[in-house]
This record gives C-alpha cells, structure tokens and sequence, in this order.
C-alpha cells in the first residue's frame, strides 16, 4: 500500500519548475550553440561540413526532446494534483496512508457491532438509570468514531479508485526520458569520427535511437492531450530556412511544396510556426542561402511570393514575370510596394542581399547610423582584399551607435566581430564577409568593449580577409578616422599562415600584444 502528501508534491511541483526552467535555459543555449556552429561558414573543410551536418540533424532533436521532456513532467505532474483533488481530497496539505487507512476500515465492523451493542444495553428493560447515562455517552463516542472510520474508509476507496485509473499516468512520459536518454548514450557510445577521411560514422542503431525518442515524444504529447503531427505533412515536402534576424535570434522559416511548387496550408503553416521544432530532421530538408535564392526568383518569375506562398497579380505581377526580382527594375518595385512587402516579412533573400540600398529607399533607420558619422572625405588607408569574395556567408549585424568614441552595440553585446569598409563604416555583429557585403575593407577582426562601450582590444583575426601584421599596425588610425577611441585599448596581432587549401592554419599563429597610446 502507498503514502501521499499532497503538501510535499507541491512543493516538489514548484521546485520542479524552478530547476527546470534553469535546465531549458542551458539546453536552449546547447541547441542554438549547435545551430551557430552548423552555420558558420568559416570553418571549411569535409571534415567540417560533416560535422555540421551530424549536430544539426542530431543535436536539434536531442534538445528538443529534453525540453518537451521537461514541459511533460511539469505538466503531468501538475494534472496529477489537480484529479487528486477533485477525485480524492481537495485540500492542499491532505496526506493519506494507505496502511493506516486499511486499519480504520478493518475497525468499521468492530466499531459498528459495539455500537450495537450499547444501544441493545441502552434501551434493555432492565438498566438502571444510571448506567443509561454511562451507555449513553459510550455510545456517542463509538459513534463517532464509526463516521470518522467510514470517512477513512471512503477516502481509501476513492484513492484506491485514483491509483488503479492512473496506474498508466506517467508511462508514456517514462518511456520519453528512457527513450531520450538511450538517443543520447547511442551517439555518445556509437558514433565515431574518421580523422583519416573526415568522416562520421553514424549506424543504424543510433538513427534508430532517435526515430524511437521521437515516436515516444509524440506519444507523450497525444497521452497529455497535444496533437500529433497532422498526417496532411505526408502531402508536402518540406522545406526549413534557418538564418538570424534583425534582434540576433536564431529563427526558421518552414516553408511547403507540392509538387515542386510553393503551396499554402494555414493550418498546416500555423501548426509549423508553433511546433516545427520539435519535427525530426529526417522530415525536412534544410536549405542554403543560395538554394532558397534561387526557389524565390523561380518563384518570382511565376508571379509567385515565394516567401509566403502568394499569387502576385497585375502591375506588381507583370514585373516579376519580367524581372525575377533582379536589381535593374528595383525602382519599379518600389513605385510597385513590393519593397516594403519584402521587409516586413521580417526576411527575404533579396532584401538581406541589398540591405543598404534598401534600407534607404523605404526610409528605415540606417544601422549604427551611419550617416551621421562618415569619414568626411577621408581616404582610406589601405585595402584588404576579400579571398572568398563569392562564398556566401551567414551571420549577424548588430545595431550599435557611437558617442564621444565609445560603440554602444544594442542589448549591451560586448564581443563582436567588425569590419570597417573603404568607406570608413564601422559594422559590427557575426561574420566578416557578411558584414561587409563580401566587398573589400580596410580592417576586419574582432572587437571587444567595456560595459561602458570603451574599445578594450582589437585583434586582426578573419578567414575571409586574413589581415597581415601591417594591416593591423594601421588599426589605430582607422578607427580614429571613424570616429572611434582607441586609447588604451590592446592591439592583439596575429600572423596568420595558409593551408595549401587556402584557409588560416590555426596551429601557426604567431602573436604580439600592444597596448594603444
């Protein structure tokens, strides 16, 4: 027989959530970490693109499976106290024993015949006056303790009631952390890494691993009441775009084909936007930049928005059909709206390509202002050729502003990395080629700043540009042309060498540290 507290299982609830919350926190951070790894295009190499491909297709579900994990067991447990109380025993701090409870039904007879007893002896012809009084007052006690024996009893019924209809009430989210936990010791214990080829090796029994946790996490969420995945998926092909947006979130597109055309479900969209990270990869195909680049101008040349999957009609139309969106009818677009269109998707292809020039047709705030801050004429120093000038590249821009030399990036982000362009543009966020539109500049590395937006340390570290030591001597003077001070701040040089592939060799970097006066 078992025991309950209902007041100890809230206070378990309540912590539960607490260290969960902690426990999603870093597990998020684990997942986005992953995906900023498989995006980073820095890093080249087969090598590197398998490894890309391994934690995407793995470490999304993974972490996604934990964090359902952890909703459930809130969830559930949650559910549980809540049918106690309307099946069982309302109050909070109700504690039931279920051996003490057995007891008082095995005393309900006993209690019952020495009721009946005393009330035999209490109404006998032939009992004196006195000891009515004394039967009396036995007999009122006994029957008290009958109502307090038959409540007992009537709860352990309800609560032996309760326990045989939720006998089954965590399995399936039993099975989800069993089935987790197997999904993680498989790629730990199995998968193995071939530094001769470059190669992961993933067999058939972790791929298995995962197919099963995510048929326990749909499982799960059917047992607590959530949809499963609509079967209306095995009609589309399904497409995921991840990229950055404008507040440094990693976000997803999810996008549908029929056909090998975009098609529109709002249903089946809807139910994406809310749940299409919990899908296993298996059931998608992730796109690159270029791939979905060259999906919108097919799309465009149709007539076609294939960023949300809608049919462009008269003027704006006819220019699409024309156009495919390219730059020599950018000024139609915009008599047309479609400029605006495009940037209040919150993205678009063409619209992150030409951001500048965009930017500045529909009047948006320029980032870090720019305008206000130019080099007044200035010529630049010195130019630093891009090596990869037609490798796209994935990355950030943050939005920063400059006062009296600090660099304010929003949200208070203090590590960066920077490019400042042959303009004298300072732009800050992730990826060097990125930032700079794949056009040459005259400084590109990282950067670090004080709370305060006080330039700490610069550094000349960048696999597209590949800045030489002389290039980083004139540092200095770049960003005091740009408005920037630089006193005080480090100078860390690198001397970087190449592969015979091209790429910066990590193991020969030499470095000098210089405190700017």
């Amino acid at each position: 027989m078992s025991r309950i507290d209902m007041a100890e299982l809230n206070d378990f609830l309540h912590g539960l959530r607490s260290s969960n919350a902690e426990a999603k926190a870093m597990i998020r951070k684990i997942k986005e970490a992953a995906m900023d790894y498989a995006q980073d295009n820095r890093l080249k190499g087969e090598a590197v693109s398998t490894s890309k491909r391994y934690f995407s297709s793995t470490y999304t579900s993974i972490c996604q499976s934990i964090i359902e994990a952890l909703d459930e067991s809130e969830e559930r447990l949650a559910q549980y106290i809540r049918e106690f109380g309307s099946q069982v025993d309302s109050s909070p701090s109700a504690r039931i024993d279920a051996e003490i409870l057995q007891e008082a039904m095995a005393k309900v007879s006993q209690l019952q015949r020495k009721e009946e007893d005393l009330h035999r002896q209490l109404t006998a012809p032939n009992t004196k006056p006195d000891m009515q009084q004394v039967y009396a007052v036995k007999s009122r006690s006994v029957h008290t303790q009958l109502l307090k024996a038959i409540e007992k009893e009537n709860i352990l019924e309800r609560y032996l009631a309760f326990e045989q209809s939720h006998g089954q009430f965590f399995s399936a989210l039993d099975e989800l952390i069993r089935a987790t936990g197997r999904a993680v010791q498989e790629l730990l214990q199995q998968v193995t890494f071939n530094e001769k080829t470059g190669t992961y090796s993933v067999p058939t029994s972790a791929n298995n691993s995962l197919l099963l946790m995510n048929k326990a996490l749909q499982a799960a969420r059917k047992e607590n009441g959530k949809d499963p995945f609509p079967k209306a998926f095995e009609d589309y092909t399904l497409f995921a775009y991840t990229y950055v947006n404008d507040q440094g979130e990693t976000v997803t597109m999810w996008l549908l084909e029929r056909d090998g055309k975009r098609a529109n479900n709002r249903e089946l969209q809807d139910f994406l936007e809310e749940h299409g990270q919990e899908l296993n990869p298996l059931f998608y195909t992730n796109l690159s930049g270029e791939e979905l680049e060259r999906k919108v101008n097919d799309s465009w040349k149709e007539g076609v928005n294939y960023l949300n999957g809608q049919k462009v009609s008269g003027f704006s139309g006819g220019v699409l059909k024309s156009s495919a969106y390219v730059a020599s009818v950018k000024d139609a677009m915009d008599d047309a709206g479609l400029t605006e269109m495009t940037l209040s998707l919150g993205f678009g292809i063409a619209a992150a390509r030409n951001k500048t020039i965009m930017v500045k047709k529909v009047k948006k705030p320029e980032v870090g202002k720019i305008s206000e801050r130019t080099s007044g004429g200035i010529n630049p120093v010195q130019l630093i050729k891009n090596k990869y000038p037609n490798e796209k590249q994935a990355g950030k821009t943050f939005d920063y502003i400059i006062e009296n030399g600090q660099i304010k990036i929003r949200d208070g982000i203090h590590e960066v990395d920077f490019i400042i362009d042959m303009e004298g543009n300072l732009k800050v966020g992730k990826g060097h080629s990125y930032l700079a539109g794949g056009a040459d500049v005259q400084a590109a590395g990282k950067l670090k700043l004080d709370k305060n937006g006080n330039v700490r340390r610069i550094d000349n570290q960048s696999g597209h540009y590949t800045p030489t030591t002389n290039h980083a001597n004139n540092y200095q003077q770049i960003f005091e042309n740009s408005g920037i001070n630089t006193k005080n701040a480090w100078l860390e040089n690198y001397s970087m060498n190449l592969t015979e592939s091209g790429y910066v060799d990590l193991g020969k970097l030499g470095h000098t540290s210089t405190k700017l006066k």
